[in-house]
């Protein structure tokens, strides 16, 4: 029977080009032949540089042609054809659409089929056939059936069951498949539809179990294959995802099964950083699948809608999302269309609606814990990434917590690190846990895949910023930015510490800021920079005096509120977020001190403590200059029109757009800090309070600034002293620095070396303490 194909220009050239390869194949075994004239043209084959490239059945009959040809013609053989087996040729009779081999892939190609045609196909089975190209150009393929040799009055019986799980695996009813199919013995074919049917209710161990069992068969289903590519893709392995998705499609899928294996398919490429690659086979599959296929539609739309939002083509994943979610409200489907509601909420924040975000993804993770669906992870870590951005750190803390629990459950780690990274910032931003544990955190991540490296690099060039190292901050955020991220929060934040880094350099604002500019101007995401404001409150301040970056420039820097870090016991300074700031005046300097420890007060007030109370008419005057000269050194770190020192009518204070952090209020506080926490400030409290301060109440406060470090220090000594004596009479020994003629110190310092077994160094710290306490 012949078919006449209806190829594309671009399917005809890859048609012609098998048909010359398959000739040159065997006018060149026919060459070896007739030199070879005893040797079978079969082993001929074997070596031969063309071979390997074609199926085995092309090949032997490329090989059975030339050995008919050695003894009865002269001359060469036309290749007009070549021969593709059942396995390289399938025809769909009701759809009239033949899928052939090619050496460019797999074609599916229209065809002109008559009801006498589909008549023989339907009642007949494929041989295989013949893939000619007549003399005007056209194509044609000659098939081979293998008919009954008698027609029979009645239809053949199909089985009741198949025919039952097929109409449910197309209405994507999973529950009734896996009820109607266990423990029943089932062939290849129902094993990949009870397997999926158990991934998609969220039963993966169970089908886990029956994928790898199912695996080892040769000649195993399509589905078992897109079950391991699904699952791959629960176990952090786009290489995995790509291969068994790649298995699949060779195993000649039926129409719907190859439509969700390419769907798999082009979602690994993109998890790979092959994105555009990914967006043209969605694009060619959706023009595939029919409009009457609503459930394979609905699951391209969502894999297309994904697809593009990898690549910021936010424009056409909202065309794809919305479709997509109206046919699964069409249908009635609650768990896939879970992801695409997701990912519509994921969008919503970052165009500036958080509380319908936010409502959308809760309602996501109601439904899918009714339904025990495997999404609940996903759901607990976008609300733990958008509640960390949102800056409701305890809520972000308890909900990637249970993302990790729930994946832990399930026996996935596709979002292991993603999890942990975003929830150790959490406790980290808790003070929690203190920058050096963070990085120890970030430092033991051990990516996966692309996403992962992408997260770990982020945090490292955040931790490089926190410590101003700008040159390795900017080489981590330009990788990051460049690179594919599973969140838009991590490329976000990434420009905008570029811009940040580009700009300390010395670079013009405008070139600094073009990258995060052109983000914000395609992405939006003004909400996820709010996170980091008060680390970039400058920039944002630079942004609104040049009128840069619109109203989310603008809402930034009102947003911003700039940490104004005080260190005052030891050598003064001054730091406003990352901006060292020199206060000229030793009077400035003593009234910064003095509005930061006591607070605000008034004219009076203040001149009485900065000069004894002493009554002197110039006072006056030396107090404008001292208000003065810290005015102008904290005013450029403010917005514009802001007053860092402003006077109320009755007294002054410093600016409440400063977050004020001191080591002197830190001391004040110690008894609320953890054992941890006391411990750092052992080490950064260890100084005179204000030492170029000679007037009474610099006096009074550092006296009291000492008890209070000595009492830290001697607390800190006994928590260690019964699991490490030895580091405890460190501790203590510090406090004897501070202030040798502190008996308890020397004491608790003897008896811990005493404790430690080191015997001779209590022997020294008594006979120090004797020439310090008694000389």
């Amino acid at each position: 029977m012949r078919l006449t194909l209806q190829p594309t220009p671009q399917q005809a050239s890859a048609l012609s080009d098998t048909r010359t390869h398959a000739s040159r194949l065997m006018n060149s075994l026919l060459v070896q032949a007739r030199r070879n004239p005893d040797t079978p043209t079969d082993d001929l084959l074997s070596a031969h540089p063309d071979a390997p490239a074609l199926p085995q059945a092309t090949r032997r009959a490329a090989a059975q042609a030339a050995h008919d040809a050695r003894h009865n013609t002269r001359g060469g053989l036309k290749g007009e054809s070549y021969w593709l087996d059942a396995r390289s040729l399938r025809i769909n009779p009701t759809t009239g659409h033949v899928t052939l081999w090619t050496l460019q892939g797999r074609q599916t190609i229209p065809t002109r089929l008559g009801n006498y045609q589909r008549h023989l196909l339907n009642t007949g089975r494929v041989q295989g056939g013949r893939v000619t190209q007549a003399r005007n150009g056209d194509w044609y393929v000659n098939i081979q059936l293998d008919t009954p040799t008698h027609t029979s009055p009645t239809k053949p019986k199909r089985d009741p069951l198949t025919e039952r799980i097929d109409q449910l695996e197309r209405e994507g009813k999973y529950d009734d498949i896996v009820r109607l199919l266990r423990r029943r013995t089932l062939d290849s074919k129902q094993t990949g539809q009870y397997a999926l049917s158990l991934l998609e209710t969220g039963e993966t161990d169970a089908a886990e179990i029956r994928l790898l069992r199912a695996a080892s068969d040769t000649n195993a289903d399509a589905r078992i294959h897109l079950g391991l590519s699904l699952l791959a893709a629960m176990r952090s392995s786009p290489e995995a995802r790509l291969a068994h998705a790649r298995r699949g499609l060779d195993a000649l899928p039926d129409e719907v099964t190859r439509w969700w294996l390419v769907c798999s398919y082009s979602r690994a490429l993109v998890e790979l950083g092959s994105a555009p690659d990914a967006q043209r086979l969605m694009a060619d599959v959706l023009d595939e699948i029919p409009v009457s296929e609503l459930r394979s539609r609905a699951r391209a739309l969502y894999f297309a809608q994904n697809v593009s939002a990898s690549m910021d083509d936010f424009e056409s994943q909202d065309r794809y999302a919305r479709e997509a979610l109206r046919l699964f409200d069409l249908l009635g489907g609650h768990s896939e269309s879970l992801s695409l509601r997701l990912d519509l909420g994921y969008r919503l924040f970052f165009e500036g609606r958080p509380d319908e975000a936010f409502a959308m993804v809760h309602e996501v993770l109601r439904r899918a814990e009714e339904l025990n669906d495997h999404r609940r992870d996903t759901a607990h870590l976008i609300l733990g990434e958008l509640y960390l951005l949102n800056e409701h750190f305890d809520a972000a803390c308890r909900h990637l917590t249970a993302c990790l629990d729930i994946q832990k459950l399930q026996g996935s780690d596709r979002f292991n690190l993603l999890a942990r990274a975003l929830r150790a910032e959490g406790m980290w931003r808790l003070e929690q846990i203190d920058t050096a544990d963070f990085e120890r955190e970030m430092e033991a991540l051990r990516p996966a895949q692309e996403f992962d490296t992408v997260t770990q690099t982020f945090y490292l060039g955040l931790l490089a910023f926190e410590r101003h190292r700008f040159a390795e901050a900017e080489a981590a955020f330009e990788r990051v930015a460049r690179g594919v991220a599973l969140f838009d929060g991590f490329r976000l934040r990434s420009n905008a510490f570029l811009t940040y880094c580009r700009w300390s350099k010395g670079q013009p604002l405008l070139e600094a800021s073009s990258d995060l500019l052109d983000v914000l101007a395609h992405i939006g995401g003004e909400l996820a920079l709010a996170i980091d404001a008060d680390r970039l409150a400058s920039l944002y301040a630079a942004f609104a005096a040049q009128d840069l970056g619109g109203g989310a420039a603008r809402r930034l820097a009102l947003r911003a509120r700039p940490v104004l870090g005080i260190q005052l016991l030891g050598d003064f300074a001054v730091r406003v977020n990352t901006t060292e700031v020199h206060v000229r005046l030793r009077k400035a300097r003593e009234l910064l001190a003095l509005l930061v420890v006591r607070g605000p007060a008034t004219r009076d007030q203040l001149m009485t403590a900065l000069w004894d109370g002493e009554a002197r008419a110039e006072l006056g005057s030396y107090f404008k200059q001292a208000l003065h000269g810290l005015r102008e050194s904290l005013r450029p770190l403010l917005p514009q029109g802001h007053d860092p020192v402003p006077w109320n009518g009755v007294q002054y204070r410093l600016s409440d757009r400063f977050d004020i952090h001191s080591d002197v209020l830190q001391l004040k506080r110690w008894g609320q800090l953890n054992s941890a926490q006391q411990r750092q400030l052992v080490e950064v409290a260890a100084g005179v309070f204000l030492p170029e301060g000679t007037t009474e109440w610099v006096s009074e406060e550092r006296d009291l600034s000492e008890a209070q470090w000595l009492a830290l220090v001697m607390s800190v000594g006994q928590a260690l002293q019964a699991a490490e004596p030895a580091a405890a009479a460190q501790v203590y020994l510090q406090a004897t620095r501070m202030n040798p003629l502190f008996e308890s110190a020397w004491l608790a310092t003897a008896a811990a070396y005493d404790q430690a077994g080191l015997t001779h160094l209590a022997q020294q710290t008594r006979e120090s303490a004797k020439r310090y306490l008694y000389s």
